[in-house]
């Protein structure tokens, strides 16, 4: 039973990025993996007992993650109001999490690993889909499921996932496998390009130190800054050959500019985020501690503010969230919620540089070049 329900966990892992970018369905797979993940949990040797215990190293992120949950409960006792959405996903994030990973802990680490090939697939997937709708007159494409910026980010994630991959040797051919992983990254990135996305292009950089780290073996402070400078100045280059990208950057600079005194709730793409972030400004400074309660009350302070000038009818109309994870925790939930989210990035995030961290300084000759003893 419990062979099966390793595989069955793979290949569920292996599903969720194609779903994503295909049919959706996030709700069905997401409990469909909390199922088998719970059996193997219960059914592997030494029971939960064994998975609780397995579970001891990742503690401090188990209970850095339980903040969402508490954040949520405590901004609706403060209000009187029980949301079940936001509890719910708030028990996404801090039930449901330490069951997945006391699930994977207890299956062999080259066998998981099978799931990057999910990804790989969900990234040409993505990249076939949008070659098709943007060619060949190069137009943005009206991507199924989300809006082009959501796509585009999704498959820069899936192709830093595949191209850090190449570390991973899954099959018997190497070489072959490293090089096609790095060619669907390329397709991939090709694909990104065409959905000119502005805001993906800002987290490349920290992608390409990471890269660096695991790859160039660059350890030196200076010489890592000018590779990420090299790095930098290559992806502006790039980036500056495609005519419709650099449009739609200057679009977003004349917007901004605009976007000020009598302008200030025009409803153009940046001026519509900048009113939502203005409504959501307010909104803290009115309920720091607890914020709203729940995401739902955000629509009614936006139709409020209308009169006042700070939202336009279509934004009170159109968008019911601030259009920024950070702003939609602090608004929702209040400060609490904030350090929810930072700790949801940050406490993963801990782990993985700690470990990359001590890869590096044990292939390293000693003492490290920093002078850290």
């Amino acid at each position: 039973m419990l062979p099966f329900l390793d595989t069955a966990i793979i290949a569920i892992v292996a599903l969720v990025p194609l779903l994503a970018i295909t049919v959706g369905g996030g709700s069905a797979i997401f409990y469909l993996l909390l199922l088998a993940c719970l059996a193997a949990c219960c059914l592997r040797e030494g029971g939960w007992r064994a998975s609780v215990h397995s579970l001891r190293p990742y503690r401090g992120v188990v209970a850095a993650l339980f903040v969402m949950l508490g954040a949520i409960v405590i901004s609706q006792i403060a209000h009187g109001n029980v949301h079940g959405p936001s509890i719910e996903r708030g028990a996404r994030v801090s039930v449901a999490f330490p069951i997945f990973l006391a699930a994977m802990l207890g299956i062999d680490r080259r066998h998981l690993q099978q799931a990057l090939w999910g990804v790989v697939l969900a990234g040409l997937t993505a990249a076939a889909i949008v070659f098709w709708l943007a060619l060949p007159a190069f137009v943005r494409p009206d991507t199924p499921q989300h809006n082009a910026v959501t796509y585009g980010n999704l498959m820069l994630l899936f192709l830093v996932l595949a191209a850090y991959g190449t570390g991973w040797h899954l099959t018997a051919g190497r070489r072959l496998e490293s090089g096609f992983k790095i060619a669907a990254a390329a397709v991939v990135f090709a694909a990104f390009i065409l959905t000119q996305t502005r805001t993906g292009w800002m987290a490349i950089p920290l992608f390409v130190v990471v890269g660096l780290w695991l790859f160039a073996k660059v350890k030196h402070p200076g010489k890592m800054f000018a590779a990420l400078g090299v790095a930098c100045a290559l992806l502006v280059a790039l980036g500056s050959t495609n005519e419709a990208l650099r449009a739609r950057v200057a679009q977003g600079i004349q917007e901004a500019e605009a976007c000020q005194g009598a302008g200030a709730t025009a409803d153009t793409s940046v001026c519509i985020r900048l009113q939502l972030w203005r409504a959501s400004r307010q909104i803290i400074e009115e309920h720091p501690l607890f914020g709203l309660g729940n995401t739902q009350r955000f629509i009614p302070e936006l139709e409020a503010r209308v009169a006042t000038g700070v939202v336009s009818p279509f934004v009170s109309q159109n968008f019911g969230e601030p259009h920024n994870d950070m702003l939609n925790m602090l608004t929702s939930y209040g400060v609490l919620g904030g350090v929810a989210l930072i700790l949801l990035y940050g406490a993963p995030a801990v782990v993985f540089f700690r470990r990359l961290g001590a890869r590096i300084l044990a292939r390293s000759a000693w003492p490290p070049p920093w002078g850290w003893h």
